[in-house]
């Protein structure tokens, strides 16, 4: 037991410059449901949320199948897909801060 207690009114505050891009990222490649073949030029609509009405971007794959939605803030999307018969397609992704989420898009 101390019986000379010492006391000191110091306090150490430490403070981060680092700043750190949050944003996350979403690619994929889109394929025929069906035959899975690759498909190009097909659109996406990207919502925020599990029933989002309003999209947060639009893209549509490249000549490989290929796309990408950048600058995004983490949280919950649904990318929706139309197919060649009016079928609309859901897809639900999870992106975390600063994550590159891959997903791959049946239509």
């Amino acid at each position: 037991m101390d019986v000379n207690p010492v006391h000191n009114n110091t306090v150490h505050v430490s403070v981060n410059h680092e700043q750190r891009d949050l944003s996350a990222k979403i690619t994929g490649v889109t394929y025929n449901g069906k035959t899975k073949q690759i498909l190009c030029d097909t659109g996406l609509l990207l919502f925020f949320g599990y029933e989002g009405n309003i999209p947060v971007a639009r893209t549509k794959s490249d000549e490989n199948g290929n796309f990408i939605v950048e600058n995004l803030p983490p949280g919950y999307y649904n990318i929706r897909t139309q197919n060649e018969y009016g079928e609309i397609k859901f897809h639900y992704v999870k992106v975390l801060p600063g994550q590159d989420a891959c997903q791959t898009i049946f239509v």
